[in-house]
This record gives C-alpha cells, structure tokens and sequence, in this order.
C-alpha cells in the first residue's frame, strides 16, 4: 500500500462533540467511527473566533485564516470571502475538488471545482446546473421546516424525486424513508425530527454518486443532523443538567434523538471509508462543537417564534417588491434591498413594531442586507397584538408561528479533527490544535506544490 494518498474525502459534521463521540464508541454503537478514529491521529480542535453565535468556523476552516481575517458574522455570506477556500488551493495544484452541502462557501473561480452550497446560501449558487432541483427542494425544506403554514411544494417534490433516481438514490436510504413517513402517520410518539438523519442519507446518496462519476481528488461532504439534534434535545439526553425537566412524554419521543443522529452518520463514515479504499484518505472535522445551554432555566428553556409569510411581514412593513428574503437558521432570515439606503428605511420600521409592550423585532445590518428575528424568547398570550408606529396593529399570531423551545444547546470552542492517510500511525493527540492549523494540515495530505494565502483575484 503506498504511503501517499491518491484521494481526500473531508467530513463536515457540523458541531460533533468529542466526549459524546467517545462514550458513543465505547457503548459500541459506532463501529465505523471507530474504525475511523483507530486509524487516525486524533486532535481536538479549537477557535479563539469572537462569533459562536451564530458561528463562522467553517469559514475559518476553509480559508486557514480566524474571524479577524476573514471577516465573516453571518450565514448566507459567503459571496463576501475574499480568501481562497481549501478547493480553491487545492485546484491551483491541478487537482478537482467536489465541495457538497459546505457551509458559507465563496463561488470557484476554477472549473476543476464543483461546488453544491449549503442549504441557507441564497447568494451562491451551485456551480453546476444539475443541481439547481436538488438544492432548491432541501433549501425550501431546511429553512421552511419550522414554518407550520410553509407549502408543501408538490411539484417540487416530484422533481426532486425524479432527479434522485437519477442520481444515486439507495434501496437502503429509501427503505429509512419509507419506514419514516409511515412512522409519522401511524406510530405513538413524535419521529418526524428524524427526517433530518433521512436527508442527510438521502444527500449522500446523491454525493456518493457524483463522486463515483467525477472521481475528484478532494471531496467535501456536509452534514447538519446532530447539530440539529443536539441544540434541540440536549436537553432530553441529559435532563439532570437542567432544572426545566422535559415530561415522560417528550423523554420517550425525543431522548435518543442525539444518538440517533450519531448512529446515522456512523453509516456514512463505513461508507466514506469503503469509497477511498487503502489508497485514500479521510478527515473528520467537526469545527465547534456543543454544551449544555443553561442560560434561560429561570424561564424554562428558551421559546421562539417564526414569521409565517416573509412576504406578507414585508409588505406589512411598507418593504418595497424588490426586497427579498432569505431564510437561515431556525427564526432567522437575512431581508435584501436594493441599495443601503432601503435597508436602513427598513431597520427604522422594525424599530417601530411592538407587541406587549416590548419591541418585536431584533436585528443586525450589513450593507444593503438585514438579518432579522423576532425578539421575543417566550411564548405570547394569544391574544397579543402587534403594533407599528403609524398606528396600523394586527394580531401577533396572524404574522407568527411558535416554533417551540430550542437552543438546549450551546456552542462550544472545541471540535473534533481526526486524519487517516496511508502510512500515518494512530496517536490522540494532547493539547488542542488551532482551527487554522487544521485547514493548513489538510491541504498537506495530498502532496503538491504548497500555494500561499491569497486573495481572489
């Protein structure tokens, strides 16, 4: 077997957290992590970035360069990096790169790279047009999921379904998602938080198919699950870190959520491992990583709530046609004008919106661009109003949904990188290893002709 290897698949398993991963392995329920982390060195990495909330991690994995450098706060900003990303030096060597699901990614500039964006990225596309179904359907369904009035986009779903046929769909993830819907129609408990473990099998499908077909020296392949999960249903998995205890109801329906999630990507990983063969290499990195989020227990864990309609919230804010919304995480969702001066009109409006007494919306400007959500963090009695400055109030709940108590979780500094390539002996490594250094390792598995940091031209 040589030492060298000819392929790099790369694991952005967003927010995985070392100790549950090792108690996860020695319960026994993760071979293929364990496989994994036996043949690798293993370090837990590590961020001095000022923003965990909302994280930009990736973006400092990607580039090898921290927050101060880079400059990125928000999702949905990867249009603005000015650094090359991994793919980018990769291709600069001569080699092709496939970059599927990473998140806040900067369009490539190369024709060796080919990149599928995340699911809240609205601003990049993905670079090949065959993808443009698959990113649409998981977009719509990831930033509408907490939407109870969000369409279900039947034509939608049934090019989505028409082009997974095409493109790599398993007898065994449609087995999973059969076996899921049918779990939600008829079973006892609440299971439809599994359909976040389904779609990610259903995009590995998809990116084990397009690996197969382009044989890329480097591949990247995201996935949110856990992440998910763990922000969700910490606070099930471990109910005596909290004084708010979830009932006997909620522990039977969500409390193996998180292993669930784990055990999910573990099948990827077998798969990852079988894909490179003895030649290949694989990492894992995880960027952040999570912690019990204990800040709101004098309130019972943390409640929000999601605007039902962006367009119809918009238009009730006076919002000129040509703004547009995108939707990110959760409550969320970045509103674009024309130019700086509509988004600070648009600033001014949030500002006047009260409900209770207190203000409504909570925001942050950059440039012509306004991420915005609702302020309130517990739930309203239902019959609040919402009052703007020029007089005009509706019902709160005509424009919100509740969504429910979320953020049992926080993120956490800490995150797991492992390398496995050919001729590298296992060690666990002590200490922790900047983020930074961990993309610069990366970029030395495969050999080549090291380039410098530098701008996009």
């Amino acid at each position: 077997m040589s030492e060298t290897p000819k392929s790099l698949i790369v694991l952005e398993f967003n927010e995985l957290c070392p100790p549950i991963l090792n108690r996860l392995m020695g319960k026994g329920v993760l071979p293929n992590f364990r496989r994994l982390h036996d043949r690798s060195e293993v370090f837990v990495s590590t961020t001095n970035d000022e923003s965990l909330e909302p994280w930009v991690q990736w973006v400092s994995y990607h580039t090898g360069q921290p927050q101060t450098v880079h400059g990125i706060t928000e999702l949905d900003q990867g249009h603005c990096i000015t650094l090359h990303q991994l793919w980018d030096r990769f291709a600069e060597e001569g080699k092709s790169a496939l970059v599927f699901g990473s998140m806040n990614v900067s369009p490539s500039k190369s024709d060796r790279v080919t990149v599928v964006p995340d699911p809240w990225s609205r601003q990049v596309p993905p670079s090949d047009d065959a993808f443009q179904v698959f990113h649409r359907f998981v977009a719509h369904k990831v930033t509408e999921h907490a939407n109870p009035d969000a369409d279900g986009g039947a034509r939608d779903a049934l090019a989505f379904g028409k082009f997974l046929l095409g493109h790599g769909l398993s007898l065994g993830t449609a087995g999973r998602a059969a076996s899921q819907l049918l779990a939600e129609r008829f079973g006892k408990r609440d299971r439809r938080w599994h359909r976040a473990t389904i779609l990610d099998q259903l995009s590995w499908d998809v990116f084990k198919h397009s690996y197969r077909k382009r044989r890329p020296d480097v591949a990247f392949f995201f996935a949110n699950s856990v992440a998910f999960y763990q922000h969700r249903y910490w606070r099930h998995m471990a109910a005596e870190e909290y004084s708010a205890k979830p009932s006997g109801a909620e522990l039977a329906s969500y409390g193996d959520a998180i292993e669930t999630g784990y055990r999910g990507l573990d099948l990827l990983v077998g798969d990852a491992l079988r894909l490179v063969g003895n030649d290949g290499a694989v990492v894992l990195v995880t960027a952040l990583s999570q912690e019990a989020n204990l800040k709101y227990e004098d309130i019972g864990g943390k409640f929000v709530h999601r605007p039902r309609d962006f367009r119809k919230l918009l238009d009730w804010l006076d919002a000129p046609a040509s703004a547009t919304v995108e939707p990110v995480m959760t409550h969320q969702a970045w509103a674009s004008f024309e130019d700086e001066a509509g988004a600070r009109r648009f600033e001014t409006a949030l500002g006047q919106v009260t409900a209770a007494g207190e203000p409504v919306f909570a925001w942050r400007r950059d440039g012509a661009r306004v991420m915005f959500w609702c302020n309130f963090i517990q739930p309203l009695d239902e019959a609040a109003q919402m009052h703007r400055g020029n007089g005009a109030k509706v019902p709160f709940s005509a424009f919100f949904a509740p969504v429910g108590y979320v953020n049992n979780s926080q993120h956490h500094r800490d995150g797991a990188f492992w390398v496995m390539s050919p001729g590298r002996p296992h060690r666990v490594a002590t200490g922790k290893l900047p983020l930074e250094t961990a993309a610069e390792m990366t970029m030395n598995i495969l050999p080549g002709r090291r380039q410098p940091l530098r701008k996009v031209a």
